[in-house]
């Protein structure tokens, strides 16, 4: 059986504390001196572990060896190690073990301020596991072994690396797993991987880790900043973040040349694989490499082969630094497979700005070279990487010579996009034309070449607009976009299939012709499309396709890029008709004779109505989107023009989508108005009241709104709530005159679109009551007048199918709100309604209620802005109805039961209306409200509770409903007379 330190008097290192060389202060009871040498046991700790200040460097052993498997069981307690000396005998550490060194079910292992010169680092072992562990943290430690090479002075001479000591050192495996909170290697030092490094054959791996993992500011002197060597380096199913920043290594050994194996000497800001394979697989979180720097290759991943497949979440590469191949990335085979959005941003390098791809990477006997990427469920970008041997030249990936483009290719409505150009270079012997897939394996999204975003400086070198593909490109599917001023030149050019090629303003397909190329092949093009939103622009280019000596085919029919019709169709220029020279084709021969006139098909669309079509004579009549003749004074022979023609002569009808109405904004008022009149009849409990004297009354209110769409207009529904303060004096002739305050919060939403308005209301209130009285009845006269001040704010979404537009809007409302009402026993002076009026205690009324109000102008900010004018409305209606009351007999708290019911029309209104206009062309559009029916019902139960003979309690419900509309209201509170 394996020993076991877990009584009090075996607690392993739990009380040793203040260490000091070999006299440490213990309490585990006998006369233990470390190092502790075990034959295979398994430690338990009872109580947190903290070593500090610890002195090892003449042991002869380990700290706490093994020379076989060595377990550590924390039982959820912690395992600290601060400003320890290791040894530096052989290859012992702090912490090893001959076969399977493990660390498992601690709260927390934390090596902080550590150093060891000797090649065992601070843990070593065979195999190493991290598991199930809340904090794994590893910070400043120092792991400089030296020297980190040693010449013979034997004929010839042998030069061998030391790559070893780190603060993990694996020499088979490494696995971190279950790891939940944070895993932090931060400020660490050594000559390889400052936080682990293995030999080239061990295998490390993070999977399923909770944790976030942050891995920042280390530095080493020869190579890999946080991670060097191993045959695999795997980070798979992972749901915390991952992030590697300003890591870094230099070169220390430069000069020095190895005899035998490859090291990639000051590679790898971050990770470097010499002769391995890195693979990103399957996580969840976002990963970031930000701000990773090397002298050599590879400012932030260096590997002989690299995986970055599956991920989930965002994964950026930002900012990372070599000085000579692959300011990100470089690797002999690459291949990206995104599930979630990649960016390559601001890396620099003198070879691929983002990415260098080559044979010279890595083990030199293995000349295959790839590189394959693919956008699956999120686009993937490179933008604002640069060379940086030479100041403004943009570039995203350079294949030396060797190496070979597989596939380029985005699925479905993913973007790969390159505003960086690509550069690629062909073997000096025996160079061949392969092809270049755009979309394989059934992909069928857009890959895009741009210079959108370049300076007017940056546009004048070709190079930050050129990229040089040598090889035949052929799309399978999806789309090949070439727009915004770029260049791609290729060797050959076939589009197959359902494969497209979408040009823009001013993209061209070329044909390359460098030194000593393969010969290229003719440019076939059996589906082609424009992009309308980069032509509809004054400063348009021509697009072109120039196969040089090699001969142009054309086939098939025009077609609009996909798109979105919103944006296309509220464009300008399609107020009239507009003819734009989307093309020249040059080449040896063009034929076009399978592309003959014809119809663009239109689908129906909101916005501007026409319809396009396409010709290959220039229309005479029609101006280009600069105003001047389609194609110059002198148009080029082959020039294809895509013309559009309104539905009038006059201009194009436009025709407002119905998501863009916007008439929540009307529908505010009426919001505004319910907010009056919720806040006007929650009065009625101060008004019923009897009590003579001066009161106070606190009340709380909430509401709930509903209408259904109605009519071609938007229905709306809504929750509020607020509160309610009054001051009122009641008389004895039961004359009451008071003035309240308060606010009404809540939020509105849209019925069927995705608008919401927030609103926050101040209301203001003056009332009264007073009796009229002649020899045959007593009339009581009410009066409420309310002011109400709101502000609104208006949050958007449009449904679109690739993204989602937002935009905001910020406006008030001024209402008013009058209610005359007159109290009468009218009911018993009918012979039809006298039995009902004298059984039930009834007493009739007539009320005369006005609501109006109007609302300031405002324009929207974000996508698909709307500009709205200042909007007003009134309603006036005559309620008519009964009411009665009845009284419990209780003696402590008695209470009056009083019920409404009522006949509500609509006699009079102007719903609440506004004029919308579309900001991009000034199109205008009359909306309003909902409109409501005229004919409602109108229900109140209210009960008083006399607590003292002074105070009161409410409650109050309402209901104010009409065919498709229901508005509910419930308040309660207390009042107080003086």
């Amino acid at each position: 059986m394996p020993l076991s330190f877990k009584s009090s008097s075996f607690c392993l290192l739990a009380c040793l504390c203040s260490a000091s060389c070999a006299f440490a202060e213990t309490r585990l009871g006998g006369n233990f001196v470390p190092p502790i040498t075990n034959q295979g046991e398994e430690i338990l700790l009872t109580s947190d572990f903290v070593c500090s200040n610890f002195l090892g460097a003449s042991f002869s052993s380990s700290f706490i060896n093994s020379s076989s498997n060595l377990s550590l069981l924390g039982k959820g307690l912690s395992l600290t190690f601060t400003s320890c000396q290791a040894p530096t005998n052989s290859n012992y550490a702090l912490l090893s073990a001959a076969e399977t060194l493990t660390f498992k079910n601690f709260s927390s292992i934390n090596f902080t301020g550590n150093q060891s010169t000797g090649l065992g680092g601070l843990i070593y072992g065979k195999d190493i596991v991290f598991q199930s562990i809340k904090d794994l943290i590893f910070t400043t430690n120092r792991v400089a072994y030296s020297p980190a090479s040693v010449t013979t002075s034997a004929t010839p001479a042998i030069t061998t690396v030391t790559t070893g000591a780190s603060a993990l050192q694996p020499t088979d495996s490494l696995t971190v797993e279950n790891i939940s909170q944070s895993i932090k290697f931060f400020g660490n030092l050594a000559n390889f991987g400052s936080a682990i490094s293995s030999s080239p054959t061990a295998v490390v791996k993070f999977i399923n880790n909770t944790a976030t993992m942050s891995f920042s500011h280390n530095f080493t002197s020869s190579g890999g900043g946080v991670i060097y060597g191993g045959s695999s380096l795997l980070f798979e199913n992972n749901s915390g973040c991952i992030i590697f920043t300003a890591n870094s290594c230099v070169n220390s050994l430069k000069g020095v040349t190895p005899s035998s194996g490859t090291y990639a000497l000051g590679s790898g800001g971050a990770i470097c694989i010499p002769t391995g394979t890195f693979e990103l697989k399957n996580n969840q979180g976002k990963c970031t490499f930000s701000y990773n720097g090397t002298p050599n290759d590879a400012g932030a991943i260096y590997a002989e082969t690299c995986n970055i497949v599956g991920n989930q979440g965002a994964l950026l590469l930002d900012s990372n630094t070599a000085a000579r191949n692959g300011g990100a990335i470089c690797a002999k085979v690459l291949n990206i497979q995104g599930r979630g959005p990649i960016e390559f941003s601001r890396n620099r390098a003198e070879k691929g700005g983002a990415i260098f791809i080559g044979p010279s990477v890595g083990d030199p006997a293995k000349q295959t070279s790839t590189l394959t990427i693919l956008a699956s469920e999120g686009n993937i970008a490179f933008q604002g990487n640069m060379l940086n041997t030479k100041p403004g030249i943009r570039n995203a990936i350079t294949v030396e010579a060797g190496g070979e483009i597989v596939s380029l290719s985005a699925q479905g409505g993913s973007r790969l996009v390159f505003y960086d150009p690509i550069t690629h270079s062909l073997p000096t012997t025996s160079p061949s034309n392969k092809d270049i897939t755009i979309n394989a394996n059934g992909a069928s999204g857009s890959v895009v070449f741009t210079s959108k975003g370049l300076s007017s400086t940056e546009l004048l070198l070709p190079a930050n607009t050129t990229t040089i593909l040598l090889g035949t490109v052929k799309i399978a599917s999806g789309e090949l976009k070439i727009t915004d001023n770029a260049v791609v030149n290729v060797l050959g050019f076939a589009t197959q299939g359902s494969g497209q090629l979408t040009l823009g303003s001013g993209g061209t397909l070329g044909l390359a012709t460098p030194t000593g190329a393969p010969a290229a092949v003719d440019f076939t093009i059996g589906k082609l499309a424009f992009d309308p939103f980069s032509f509809l622009k004054r400063d348009f280019v021509s697009a072109s396709v120039n196969a040089g000596t090699k001969n142009v085919t054309l086939t098939g029919a025009l077609v609009l890029d996909e798109h979105d019709v919103t944006d296309l169709y509220d464009m300008v220029s399609l107020q009239s008709p507009v003819a734009i020279p989307i093309a020249v084709f040059k080449g040896a021969t063009v034929t076009k004779t399978g592309f003959p006139d014809g119809e663009i098909a239109t689908p129906s669309h909101y916005g501007y109505q026409g319809k396009w079509s396409y010709t290959w004579s220039r229309p005479l009549l029609i101006p280009a989107p600069d105003g001047g003749f389609p194609g110059g004074p002198s148009p080029s022979a082959n020039t294809l023009y895509a013309v559009w023609n309104s539905d009038t002569l006059v201009r194009s009808t436009y025709i407002l989508d119905p998501e863009r109405y916007g008439e929540i904004v009307s529908n505010s008022l009426w919001i505004s108005f319910l907010g009056n009149q919720a806040f006007s009849d929650i009065l009625q409990d101060v008004l019923l009241i009897d009590h003579p004297g001066l009161s106070i009354t606190a009340k709380a209110l909430g509401a709930y709104v509903e209408h259904t769409p109605r009519q071609g207009h938007e229905g709306f529904s809504g929750r509020y709530g607020g509160y309610q303060a009054a001051l009122s004096m009641n008389y004895t002739d039961h004359t009451t005159l008071g003035l309240s305050f308060g606010q009404l919060y809540g939020k509105t939403n849209a019925n069927p679109y995705d608008s919401r308005c927030s609103e926050q209301m101040y209301l203001l209130s003056f009332f009264g009551q007073f009796p009229i009285v002649t020899q045959k009845s007593e009339a009581l006269i009410s009066w409420k007048a309310a002011y109400g001040y709101s502000k609104n704010h208006l949050n958007t979404t449009y449904l679109r199918p690739d993204k989602a537009p937002k935009s905001q809007g910020q406006w008030h409302n001024n209402s008013y709100y009058v209610l005359i009402s007159a109290e009468h026993p009218f009911l018993n002076w009918c012979l039809l309604t006298r039995p009902l009026a004298q059984a039930w205690d009834l007493s009739g009324f007539i009320s005369a209620e006005f609501l109006g109000g109007w609302q300031s102008k405002f324009t929207e900010t974000g996508d698909l802005q709307r500009s709205f004018s200042r909007g007003k409305g009134y309603n006036v209606s005559l309620p008519i109805g009964c009411s009665s009351q009845w009284f419990t007999p209780f003696k402590k708290a008695p209470s009056t039961l009083t019920i409404k019911l009522a006949y509500k029309p609509d006699i009079y209104r102007v719903n609440p209306h506004n004029i919308v206009t579309v900001v991009s062309n000034q199109e205008s559009t009359s909306i309003s409200g909902a409109n409501l029916r005229r004919h409602g019902l109108f229900v109140q139960i209210h009960d008083v509770v006399d607590l003292t003979e002074d105070t009161q309690a409410f409650l109050n419900y309402t209901f104010d409903g009409k065919n498709g509309f229901t508005n509910h209201r419930v308040s309660t509170g207390l009042k107080s007379t003086f």
